[in-house]
């Protein structure tokens, strides 16, 4: 909703002038989004899908649009697919992440599975096995840190900044949520590789300085 980015909006205000990229999930609603963040012109391309390719310092970023409207599933169709594999071969030897917003893995959660990616995720893995240089594939929707192997290269989901889903992967297990921390991560590029933490978002106590041999040292 346009109430809903405002919010958002006003929350983001306060990062200035950092480069701050979005990626459409199940919840949100293309053209509103479009509307909302009109100043972010890497929204306005792709045609009728919000995805994108952009320089982040040495990496590049490239954001694949999975939402199917109204729906809470994912889905990657053969233009988006063909997109994805038109800017991988325009940036060949360049650290690439890859963006989206639907796991395109089963993370044996079963009731998130069902409303994963659905339909497009063989063709990704093979599309991203033929280039090496995709370091990362960074989702959400789970609202877990999920770590997987795929393609060659190392797929992962994040938390959420709200509810975390319960973490059962019992076939049945019933569609619940917790209130574990909120968490996030950072990907930080080293010259030579990708390094990703898992941060905890909060305020906590701390931090404290490690003395020499468990002894506080005047």
């Amino acid at each position: 909703r346009e109430a809903e980015y405002a919010h958002l909006a006003a929350l983001l205000a306060p990062l200035g002038d950092l480069p701050v990229y979005l990626l459409p999930g199940n919840h949100d609603e293309r053209a509103q989004l479009r509307r909302s963040f009109a100043r972010h012109g890497y929204l306005q391309g792709g045609g009728e899908f919000v995805q994108y390719s952009v320089k982040v310092g040495p990496l590049r970023l490239i954001a694949l649009d999975t939402m199917v409207p109204g729906e809470s599933h994912g889905a990657l169709c053969a233009a988006r697919l063909q997109w994805l594999e038109d800017e991988l071969a325009a940036c060949r030897g360049e650290p690439v992440v890859i963006a989206m917003h639907h796991p395109p893995f089963r993370t044996l959660i079963g009731h998130m599975d069902k409303i994963g990616l659905l339909e497009g995720a063989g063709q990704l893995e093979a599309i991203v096995a033929r280039h090496p240089n995709v370091e990362r594939i960074i989702c959400g929707h789970l609202h877990r840190a999920i770590d997987v192997r795929f393609g060659g290269t190392i797929a992962s989901t994040c938390p959420a900044p709200g509810h975390q889903v319960a973490l059962d992967l019992q076939p049945d297990a019933p569609s619940a949520w917790m209130l574990e921390p909120p968490a996030l991560r950072v990907h930080a590029w080293d010259g030579q590789r990708l390094v990703s933490h898992l941060a905890a978002s909060g305020i906590f106590e701390g931090p404290y300085p490690f003395h020499e041999n468990g002894m506080l040292i005047d």
